[in-house]
């Protein structure tokens, strides 16, 4: 009997494995299920999490992890040959599951084997009984170690990052929260050990933790925490009471309201609402309160999550400054004038240091030094030199010490000259002598002459710049030609004073050089007419006897 059981089990086991030859099972393909990752990297040895929903419930799911990237409906061991089965997980009757599994080292379950390392990578799923993906999913594989020095400081802080694990001779890039920031100095690709030394400057960021993330070639991302402190920046260090203070900050909280605060007061700020940016940065100004006494004072700032940052002020009392004063005075109804002598006057000074005096016209003239006394006070006289009309800046300095006083130039042109020799159509010598009235100014007068071939003096042949007399006579090398039979000369004069002031010409005058008939005088030619009337009868009355006595 029991022999008879057991050859009916036998037969049937027979039976049912025909019947699985015969018909065999047709894989189920998961082509309607989706899959997540949390996180979508780590390293090897993590944890990861993995959901899936939308697939046929109450259903066994292989998890696969590969280096080969493959689509939904390719097959592993088809399109897929380098991978591990990381976890088995079965859905509910919903068709949904979750489940973790382990980032490998290794893929040893495929035809081609491999080592895990830093990059892209993907996880597939399929039902137990198929080969078919039903979905996939992305995965970077973090390698690679790196080490920041400092981990923590300001914005603007020169970060060295040295960095071991990664890929032989790969170009490297630097990440600063997700943006690509520039390497100051050092490397720029791993060695033939997979390690470089680089730097970055930390870029404007609100306070807190901020990612470094270092990337190769080949997809390694290790990555490190830097810490932003909050910094303030004073312009300028050093002010009196009562004078602005501009101040700046970086690394706050984003979009926060900043208080400063003058050695723990809280002073009236412009603007007068200032608040941080969404990277933490602020500007804005403060006046240095009135009762603020000389030596350091501490600026705070701080917003609303209590991030703050602190300078130092210098503080001093304004000196009274020096001071000069001229004597006589001048202004624009009573000017100076050229050549006049000015006392000045200097006090508050350096003691006993020597002061320069200097007379500003197209540049500065050093008129006059001298030494201060005891208490830094100086008197000096000086002549003021040949300067155009207008105000003359006259400056004391001390090297340290400076101040400065307007002096007024009169602006009023001399009298014009009256022009005397020659008279006007008169015959001259070619050393001609040129003449005309005496003009006085305060500032000194110089006078202009021009001799031309025409009234309108286009045709100039004789000028003289400077004169310091009333008188001009023509020397052997600038003797004028005849004018026996040819127009005759014309001539003008004006002043010229110190300051520049020019008064009008004179009227030209015409003249001749040589003899020339419009040069003789009325009377000299009546006589030479009467004369010559005498001759004629004198002629006719002898002509007239010799005729008679024959």
């Amino acid at each position: 009997m029991k022999c008879n059981k057991i050859f009916r089990t036998v037969a049937l086991g027979i039976i049912l494995a025909l019947l699985l030859v015969a018909f065999p099972v047709v894989p189920t393909h998961a082509s309607d299920g989706v899959i997540t990752l949390h996180p979508t990297e780590g390293k090897i040895g993590d944890w990861m999490e993995i959901d899936g929903y939308g697939f046929n419930g109450n259903k066994v799911i292989r998890i696969y992890f590969s280096s080969d990237k493959a689509k939904e409906g390719d097959n592993i061991d088809g399109e897929v040959t380098a991978y591990k089965i990381v976890n088995v997980a079965s859905t509910n009757a919903d068709g949904d599951f979750d489940d973790s599994f382990i980032v490998p080292d290794e893929l040893t379950d495929g035809k081609d084997k491999e080592d895990v390392h830093g990059g892209d990578y993907y996880v597939y799923v399929t039902y137990y009984d198929s080969t078919s993906i039903g979905d996939v999913a992305e995965f970077t594989v973090i390698d690679g170690e790196i080490e920041l020095d400092p981990e923590e400081g300001q914005v603007g802080t020169e970060v060295r990052i040295s960095g071991e694990g990664l890929r032989q001779g790969q170009k490297i890039t630097i990440e600063y929260d997700g943006h690509d920031v520039d390497i100051a100095s050092g490397d720029e690709q791993t060695d033939n050990e997979g390690k470089f030394t680089c730097a970055i400057i930390i870029p404007e960021s609100a306070a807190g933790n901020h990612i470094i993330t270092v990337i190769d070639e080949s997809g390694n991302r290790p990555e490190a925490e830097f810490s932003v402190k909050p910094k303030i920046t004073l312009a300028p260090t050093s002010q009196a009471a009562g004078k602005p203070v501009e101040v700046s900050g970086t690394g706050f909280g984003e979009k926060e309201v900043i208080t400063i605060t003058f050695d723990g007061y809280a002073v009236f700020t412009d603007p007068i609402l200032i608040k941080t940016n969404r990277k933490g940065s602020f500007s804005g100004s403060f006046f240095v309160p009135s009762y603020a006494m000389s030596g350091i004072s501490k600026i705070e700032a701080s917003d609303g999550s209590f991030n703050t940052a602190e300078a130092q002020l210098t503080i001093f009392i304004l000196a009274i400054p020096a001071d000069i004063s001229l004597r006589p005075t001048t202004s624009q109804t009573s000017p100076g004038y050229v050549g006049m002598e000015l006392t000045i006057n200097g006090t508050r000074f350096i003691a006993n240091t020597m002061v320069t005096i200097t007379y500003s016209n197209n540049g500065d003239i050093t008129v006059a030094t001298a030494t201060t006394d005891a208490d830094g006070d100086f008197s000096a006289t000086f002549t003021v030199p040949p300067s155009v009309a207008g105000s003359h800046p006259v400056t004391s300095t001390d090297g340290i010490s400076t101040a400065t006083v307007i002096f007024i130039m009169e602006s009023e042109a001399p009298p014009m000259p009256v022009p005397l020799l020659p008279k006007v159509a008169s015959t001259a010598e070619a050393e001609v002598y040129f003449d005309w009235t005496d003009i006085e100014d305060p500032s000194g007068v110089t006078y202009t002459l021009q001799v031309a071939l025409d009234a309108d003096f286009t045709t100039i042949v004789l000028q003289r710049e400077g004169l310091l007399d009333s008188e001009y006579t023509i020397t052997e090398e600038e003797k004028l030609e005849s004018t026996e039979k040819e127009p005759p000369y014309y001539w003008r004069v004006k002043a010229v004073d110190g300051t520049s002031n020019e008064s009008d010409w004179t009227p030209s005058g015409l003249f001749y050089v040589g003899f020339h008939w419009t040069s003789i005088p009325s009377w000299a030619v009546y006589i030479w007419i009467g004369l010559g009337g005498l001759l004629l009868a004198g002629l006719g009355l002898w002509v007239r006897r010799i005729t008679t006595h024959h």
